[in-house]
């Protein structure tokens, strides 16, 4: 069955100076990987040599979190010459296996790394080539690097594994240099992994399953996991596969269950390890040296607790791990692995640290090893063992898990009601189990819990001082600029772990803003200038933003309001705004899609209020954020935030026309169309609110992210809904452009009745009669909303989506434009090709007939007997269809598409089945008669 193979990087073809190749060598919680050159030229290759020539069945990637490659191409070599391979590495022949493609991890902020599991043809090989293509471009990976972080090769060696120079060289490395990511069963020389024989190190290939791969030779278990925990897991899994051939059922599940326990132990070790390292790297040595012994007391206290030195049968079988055992637990639950040791409770730390008292340890009962879940009823019932006898050849003991021999417990300084009370009864002091044992440090108790008013502690009836909080020398270093720009006293308060104090220190913040903005403040103005003191207020502001106490996140968004509004105009330089900005949205955009309506609420009110800073505006960094386009796999809250915000920002500042600002019609328009497409109907809704809004000063480039309006889209519900408000609104601007055309004919009319004397007089007068008739008529059926307002017929099937369908389909005063769909009047035809149509610069106006007419046939249109010559606007209108001078004004197309009709008419067809009201045909006939009785046509 498959199984690790090891390998050795021979050749990179660049590498960074502190993320050498060679750490692909190693596989664990402290591999940092491979990273490449800056600035490298592509691909980038690594070549690996197998440990031993094997068959390689599947390969696995654990990529970097934002120096990703976009593809990678496996190669395999057998047939390869070693000497050809270290002098020229990129003429090598090799077999190409295949590609794998990575994410650009973009959904999840470049904070998670992508494991990739291939299964590749099976392969003879002795080395392995990885070629890396360019990477995915962020903002993270400035240098345009790849990286690896490890490498894991699974198959079956074919032949024993390699002594060449390669491998004998890892024998002289230290134990921590040498290479790990071969077989859990190698170099186990100072575990108990070691003691297992030679027959249980071949017990995995006895299970007849050649498809099998151990979880515990996957790189998720081999990167979260202790390397020596992790070579005990792999001894103890050889060892389960031999009992179960050997029918040793119990012993098999004794195995599993301490597996289980040992891989969450390794998993916090890996951990501890991880903070040592750190601590390391800041130079805390003192930090260090308590987490070393806390790892190495928390590994005795696993091993012991579990008798992993009985369960790995170091001098041979034993009997009582075949006895069947029942563990009579409360709820049946066996006993869960003991809690790992806090720093205070580690052997040698320092006494009375932060203001606790160091545990007990007089007590034989505390060295006293927890009681195993796997042989419950083995313990003896003889008295427990002084502290200092350990085991003195147990394999899983350190140095360091002993007590020096002159270690003298510290006294036992508890007293009244916090010290244990000791046992009745017996000759030696029981064994505790692992809640018994927990920490016997001195815990201030609530004097008055039922009022909150009295927040008084007391311990041992002493009233507690009031205490302040120290920060440590890694957080001394990370808030430098605050402390030198506000002083420690204030900046403790942030760091604090008390609410309260952190409350302080917003209040103290705000007054120190508004004393920098009144002239009043205390601070060194000279050697903080503004752009200063704003960073570091920022950094406090930061912190506090993230807390998860709602006071402290409600007062620190009040002080971010006050910044921007108050502090940074006139005083912060835009680069440094944009960096406050940059280092607060985020925070605010995650807190904007929070289930409590609160906490959503405050953080859209502190967006919006930082967004109508002009300091801020003019940067143009909130709208740009805001409106990039949505996705499915959006979350519905965090989407509905964002479209209520541009929503907002569309309504308070307006739709612009610069490029960069975030708000111009093609970025709304492609945001909202993203939003028609997310599976939350609230956010739909939203969606097309923005729609609306951009469609009203730019209906064309709306329709173009929208599908064609046809019947077969018009089918879709959504769209449907979407399409009746954009003819609602193209309705509207029609008849806005209708009323301009009246005005402008009644003061031009008005001019040449004044230029012509008495008789235009009465003409005007006459015409300013027939004007008015229809005007009035509209305005008393204005009520009336059963009835058409272009063609004045009422029906009861007129109800808002019925007198949408008469528009879009029978009116006979309306049409449909041949090029965009858009549903005009006939008489704004022309204008509407002109001026609003997709296909306006295809048309020209002709000046003698007033047609708009495409440039392809303008000169043929000019020679062409329909170009009629059109008469002034109040003597005449000129219809499109049929290319006639009609009768003036909304009558006289009433007259021509509905009485006579016009013969070109579109709608022709449903004027036959066109059924009008008594009081609407009256309406008409009155208004022809008094038409006709003013103005003679020409007709």
């Amino acid at each position: 069955m498959p199984h690790k193979i090891g390998f050795t990087v021979v050749h990179a073809s660049g590498e960074d100076e502190r993320y050498r190749a060679s750490e692909l060598n190693a596989h664990g919680p402290t591999v940092v990987g491979w990273q490449s050159a800056h600035d490298c030229a592509y691909p980038q290759e690594l070549i690996l040599q197998l440990h031993s020539t094997a068959t390689v069945q599947k390969i696995q990637v654990l990529a970097h979190q934002y120096l990703i490659p976009e593809k990678l191409e496996l190669w395999a070599g057998n047939d390869v010459d070693d000497a050809e391979v270290q002098s020229s590495p990129t003429t090598a022949h090799f077999e190409y296996l295949g590609f794998i493609t990575l994410s650009d991890n973009q959904n999840t902020g470049f904070t998670s790394r992508e494991l990739k599991s291939v299964t590749v043809p099976s392969c003879v090989a002795r080395y392995l080539k990885l070629r890396l293509h360019a990477n995915h471009p962020n903002s993270l990976n400035v240098h345009n690097q790849v990286g690896l972080i490890a490498i894991n090769v699974l198959g079956q060696h074919i032949d024993s594994p390699c002594t060449s120079s390669s491998a004998s060289s890892e024998v002289e490395k230290p134990q921590s240099e040498q290479n790990n990511n071969g077989t859990g069963h190698e170099g186990t020389e100072a575990s108990p992994s070691s003691a297992s024989n030679n027959g249980n190190n071949n017990a995995l290939l006895l299970v007849n399953n050649p498809k099998y791969t151990s979880p515990y030779d996957d790189l998720a278990f081999e990167m979260y996991v202790d390397q020596e925990v992790a070579r005990i897991i792999r001894t103890m899994e050889a060892k389960k596969q031999q009992a179960v051939i050997c029918e040793r059922f119990e012993y098999a599940r004794k195995l599993k269950l301490a597996m289980e326990d040992l891989r969450i132990a390794g998993e916090r070790l890996s951990k501890y390890e991880l903070e040592k390292r750190h601590a390391i790297q800041l130079e805390d040595y003192e930090r260090a040296k308590l987490k070393k012994a806390q790892m190495d007391e928390y590994r005795h206290t696993v091993y012991r607790f579990l008798e992993v030195d009985d369960l790995l049968e170091i001098n041979g079988p034993l009997a009582k791990n075949d006895e069947c055992l029942e563990i009579s637990m409360p709820g049946g639950k066996r006993p869960e692995l003991p809690p790992p040791p806090r720093l205070l409770q580690v052997p040698g730390a320092p006494p009375g640290r932060d203001g606790g008292v160091p545990p007990s340890q007089s007590s034989p009962a505390m060295h006293q090893s927890p009681v195993s879940p796997l042989h419950l009823h083995s313990r003896p019932k003889s008295p427990a063992p002084p502290p200092c006898q350990h085991p003195k050849t147990s394999p899983t003991t350190s140095p360091t898990n002993l007590q020096p021999q002159g270690y003298q417990p510290p006294p036992n300084n508890l007293r009244g009601s916090q010290r244990r009370r000791k046992p009745s009864g017996g000759q030696g002091t029981p064994a505790r189990t692992s809640y018994e044992a927990y920490e016997e440090r001195t815990v201030p108790a609530l004097r008055h819990c039922h009022t909150n008013t009295h927040r008084e502690y007391q311990l041992d009836g002493a009233p507690e001082t009031p205490t302040r909080s120290r920060l440590t020398e890694r957080e001394k270093k990370q808030a430098a600029l605050p402390i030198a720009v506000f002083g420690i006293e204030l900046v403790e308060k942030f760091y604090s772990k008390q609410y309260s104090d952190k409350e302080d220190g917003l209040r103290l913040l705000k007054d120190e803003l508004r004393a920098l903005v009144s002239g009043d403040s205390t601070l060194d103005q000279q050697h903080n200038s503004p752009n200063k003191i704003a960073r570091a207020a920022i950094f406090l502001l930061h912190r506090a933003l993230r807390d998860k106490v709602y006071a402290v996140y409600s007062l620190s968004a009040e002080a971010i309001r006050l910044f921007f509004t108050e502090f940074v105009p006139a005083r912060v330089t835009p680069a440094e705004v944009a960096r406050s900005v940059d280092r607060l949205l985020p925070e605010l955009l995650s807190k904007s899609g929070d289930p409590t309506p609160r906490i959503h609420n405050m953080a859209v009110h502190t967006i919006l209020s930082m967004a109508d800073c002009r300091e801020v505006r003019d940067l143009h960094l909130i709208p740009v954020h805001l409106s990039r386009p949505l996705t499915s796999s959006t979350h519905p809250r965090l989407a509905l935030s964002r479209l209520e915000m541009v929503e907002q920002l569309v309504l308070n500042q307006g739709i612009s026309t610069e490029k960069q600002s975030g708000l111009t019609c093609r970025v709304l328009s492609e945001f909202g169309s993203s939003g028609l497409h997310h599976p939350a109907e609230a956010v739909r809704k939203v969606a097309e609110r923005i729609l609306t809004l951009v469609y009203r000063v730019n209906p064309r480039l709306v329709r173009k992210q929208l599908p064609p309006d046809d019947d077969i889209t018009r089918r879709n519900l959504l769209y449907r809904q979407l399409f009746h408000e954009f003819d609602r609104i193209d309705i509207q601007r029609k008849k806005e452009i209708l009323e301009r055309n009246k005005q402008a004919a009644v003061t031009a009319a008005a001019a040449a009745a004044a230029a012509g004397g008495s008789g235009g007089q009465g003409s005007s007068s006459s015409s300013a009669s027939a004007i008015t008739s229809p005007s009035d008529t509209s305005q008393q059926d204005a009520p009336d909303d059963k009835m058409c307002i272009f063609c004045l017929s009422r029906a009861d099937s007129f109800t808002e989506e019925g007198l949408n369908i008469h528009y879009w389909r029978s009116c006979p005063m309306l049409t449909r434009c041949t090029h965009c769909k858009q549903v005009v009047e006939i008489a704004s035809l022309s204008q509407h090709l002109l001026e609003e149509c997709e296909m306006r610069e295809s048309y020209r106006k002709c000046e003698k007939c007033t047609e708009a007419v495409s440039y392809e046939h303008f000169e043929q249109h000019k020679s062409d007997s329909t170009c009629n010559p059109a008469e002034p606007p109040s003597a005449s209108n000129h219809c499109p269809l049929c290319h006639c001078n009609i009768p003036p004004y909304e009558d006289g197309w009433r007259q021509h598409l509905m009485g006579l009709p016009c013969p070109n008419h579109p709608r022709k067809k449903h004027l036959k089945n066109r059924s009008k009201s008594p009081s609407t045909e009256s309406k008409d006939i009155t208004a022809t008669q008094s038409t006709s009785s003013v103005h003679k046509s020409p007709y």
